[in-house]
Formats: structure tokens, sequence, C-alpha cells
């Protein structure tokens, strides 16, 4: 028994610690993710004005599909993972400034910020 629980145990401790760090990660680009989307589609298609100028809605996309294919990379445990959390972090980043400067997109602006922190530290994490 006490070789069977070493054995399981160490594999799962160190999957756990990488595995949580990076389940962190895929949920806020998730959040980001749906949050962007929406908020694209909905509220910024509604309001018009500065909300749907070309660069600024292309920029809410961009967001949207860059935190989409970073969980899909994290899920695949692609080589390219850590690259692409670091340039989803920049779009995240940028995201959330554009929404702060335009206004009336709070929760955009925080899962914008929360993703693109859980990025930098997941591409932190590259040996």
């Amino acid at each position: 028994m006490g070789y069977s629980t070493q054995t399981q145990s160490t594999p799962r401790t160190q999957a756990t610690h990488t595995g949580a760090g990076m389940q962190s990660c895929i949920d806020a680009c998730n959040r980001c993710y749906q949050v962007c989307f929406q908020t694209a589609m909905n509220q910024c298609l509604e309001m018009g004005g500065q909300h749907v100028e070309a660069e600024h809605f292309r920029l809410m996309m961009n967001c949207a599909e860059i935190c989409r294919t970073s969980v899909n990379f994290q899920l695949s445990n692609s080589r390219f993972q850590y690259r692409l959390c670091e340039v989803c972090a920049e779009v995240c980043e940028a995201c959330a400034m554009d929404c702060e400067r335009i206004g009336g997109m709070d929760e955009c602006v925080q899962v914008c910020r929360e993703c693109a922190q859980s990025c930098r530290d997941m591409a932190s994490t590259q040996h």
C-alpha cells in the first residue's frame, strides 16, 4: 500500500499544481471570451457611436477570439501555448484600456484585466 500511495501521490501532486494554474487561466480566458463577445454583439451594437467604431469593435472581437484560441491551445497542451498566452495578455490589456476609454463597459474592463494577468502568469511558467 505504501508503494502504491507513493506512486500515485507524486504524479497527482505535480499534475494538480500544473493543472490548477492552467485551469485558472483557462477559466479566465473563457470568461473573457464570453463577456467580450456578448458585450460587442449586444451592448456595443445597440449603443452605437464609439462602441461600433471599426477599431474598437475589431479589438473586442480580436480579444474574444484570442481568448478562445488560448483555451484551445492550453487544453491541447500545445507547445505554443505559452507564447500565445503572452499575445493574449497583450490583446486583453489593449481591449481593457479601450473599453475603459469609451466607458460603460466595466465588466469587460475587469475580465480583460483579470485574463491579461492570468495569461501573463501562465506565460511566465514557461521553462
